[in-house]
């Protein structure tokens, strides 16, 4: 494990023990990580700086994943003019499974798309379960991660949002 993924990791547990979450603490850096959206698009740490950004990692088979994608169908199209980037990043389920959810659910998947391939990303990011939501700010630090549902509503997330 490399020295920014323990950085990471060590945040993470300080911010599930409510040690870390002020604004006062350094935010960590997101992992360097390389996604392909179905689309084909490469996306990297690096493509999207400069970009306030949700990662959502989910699973066809996780209902709490079903009700929260439409929610970001929702939130990419009011706020992808202020340059908010979301990217659905498919994990812990086959590749197929995706696709294939993704191919009946047209109307939901107007963001990109992408397959965690062997679960480097999710690695990288310390995900144990779906769905969870990385928020990264446009310095490519993770401002946020929330696991499960709600994440509209979380006030972390509220308060980010109204400042873009």
């Amino acid at each position: 494990m490399n020295k920014q993924a323990i950085v990471f990791l060590a945040w993470m547990i300080g911010l599930a023990l409510g040690i870390v979450g002020s604004s006062s603490y350094a935010k960590p850096l997101a992992p360097d990580f390389q996604f392909t959206t179905d689309q084909g698009q490469v996306i990297t740490k690096k493509s999207l700086e400069g970009k306030p950004t949700v990662l959502m990692f989910w699973a066809s088979w996780c209902g709490v994943c079903q009700r929260e994608l439409p929610k970001m169908k929702v939130l990419y199209d009011e706020k992808k003019r202020t340059g908010l980037q979301v990217l659905a990043i498919g994990t812990q389920d086959k590749e197929s499974n995706i696709q294939h959810y993704v191919k009946g659910h047209p109307e939901v998947f107007t963001f990109p798309v992408a397959y965690d391939r062997n679960n480097n990303g999710s690695t990288a990011f310390g995900i144990r379960g779906v769905p969870t939501f990385v928020l990264l700010n446009e310095k490519g630090e993770v401002a946020l991660t929330h696991v499960g549902g709600g994440f509209l509503n979380n006030p972390a997330f509220k308060k980010f949002i109204q400042g873009i």
